[in-house]
């Protein structure tokens, strides 16, 4: 009787590795985005010019680290390499040479300075994902699900997901550039 409980435990315990396995090869995607893919989806969200693309392996995940020149101002995208979401896009700051420029650029940058960003080509640079996921779990408890990239409008926020329990989620949307709370929303899952 010990041997059949024993035998029927070892072929559960194998059956669930064999079943676990097989799971996670088939909802693992069969195709990387090429590095051209990538570049031209890049391009055409953004502009300016590919400048440099790299393509690594982080904890199993492929990704594409990628710099965009864009009106002189280089920006370092890192790309999902099997969906091609941006994770995160960061501008890099330029030395300007104010001894040749006249009064008028100057002025002409403060005034630009002073306005909000609205969008990629801003001179502030985006807040990082780890600083949109502690802000969320500042606002919201739970346990950190996902955070993703968003455009709309012509600005670009953070939507991060925190798990509140089985069935409640909450969705943050803050500002990238400020890190201003926009929006929570909190969808139920009623099965």
């Amino acid at each position: 009787m010990k041997k059949t409980v024993l035998f029927i435990l070892i072929f559960l315990a194998v059956g669930s590795a064999c079943f676990y396995g097989i799971a996670k090869a088939v909802n693992r995607p069969d195709t990387i985005l090429s590095e051209s893919d990538v570049s031209s989806m890049i391009q055409q969200k953004y502009g300016g010019t590919i400048e440099n693309a790299s393509f690594s392996q982080k904890d199993d995940e492929p990704i594409y680290r990628i710099t965009l020149l864009k009106n002189d101002i280089p920006y370092h995208i890192t790309v999902n390499g099997e969906n091609g979401e941006v994770q995160s896009l960061i501008k890099q700051k330029v030395e300007k040479q104010t001894s040749t420029q006249t009064k008028n650029n100057i002025e002409e940058e403060q005034k630009k300075s002073e306005q909000p960003p609205v969008s990629p080509t801003s001179d502030e640079p985006l807040i990082s994902m780890e600083q949109a996921r502690d802000i969320a779990l500042q606002k919201v408890k739970g346990t950190f699900s996902s955070v993703e990239i968003e455009e709309e409008e012509g600005q670009i926020f953070y939507e991060v997901e925190i798990d509140q329990s089985k069935t409640r989620e909450a969705k943050v949307m803050i500002n990238a550039y400020s890190g201003h709370v926009d929006s929570i929303t909190y969808e139920t899952d009623d099965d």
